[in-house]
């Protein structure tokens, strides 16, 4: 090892600009400074201490160039973090996603909701049924209530379809998309309106 460690260093490192294989010890490889003579030009000193006496003595002190860390920059600068909802322009195509996925949450939460609550409560759903209905609320209120549910079911099978689409390669162009996704909110508006007439 320590044969092939001095030939590495009289092959490589032996051309006379910096240092010689005689200042080179195992101590002095854990001072990266001292084997890298190309970055002298520098702003930080960086002073050469070692363990042995040997290379303390004998091996020259160089300075290094630090670069500026990226994070570090781009906080020095204000930049924003990219990519970031807040320095867009609401499109109709970023809208259209986190909407699918919001409307893909909701329906989660609101049918696990059900079905447990289903599951916890006392009596059975024709019991909670003509319980709502001898409440009276009226026609226009239960519309209502009907098209806010069925509004995320319809938005949601319909851009699924959109993606599905997608997935088989088609409609990537800016135009495309901006049409379907006009389609998408259309068509689902309609379902909603039809599922909560029924």
């Amino acid at each position: 090892m320590a044969l092939l460690f001095r030939l590495s260093v009289r092959r490589g490192f032996s051309n006379g600009t910096a240092f010689s294989s005689s200042s080179i010890t195992p101590a002095s490889l854990l001072q990266p400074q001292l084997l890298l003579p190309a970055l002298s030009a520098s702003k930080l000193p960086v002073s050469s201490s070692s363990s042995s006496s040997a290379s303390s003595s004998s091996s020259p002190s160089f300075t290094l160039s630090r670069k500026e860390d990226f994070w570090a920059k781009n906080r020095r600068l204000n930049r924003p973090v990219s990519p970031h909802l807040t320095i867009y322009k609401p499109q109709v195509t970023s809208l259209l996603s986190l909407s699918h996925r919001a409307t893909g949450l909701a329906l989660s939460a609101l049918i696990s909701g059900f079905s447990i609550g289903m599951l916890a409560v006392p009596g059975s759903y024709p019991h909670y049924l003509e319980l709502i209905q001898s409440l009276a609320f009226g026609p226009v209120i239960i519309f209502g209530a009907k098209f806010v549910l069925a509004l995320p079911f319809t938005y949601h099978l319909c851009n699924g379809v959109r993606h599905l689409v997608w997935d088989l390669g088609y409609g990537f162009t800016l135009r495309t998309l901006y049409q379907t996704g006009y389609a998408v909110v259309g068509i689902s508006l309609a379902l909603a309106l039809v599922a909560a007439a029924l």
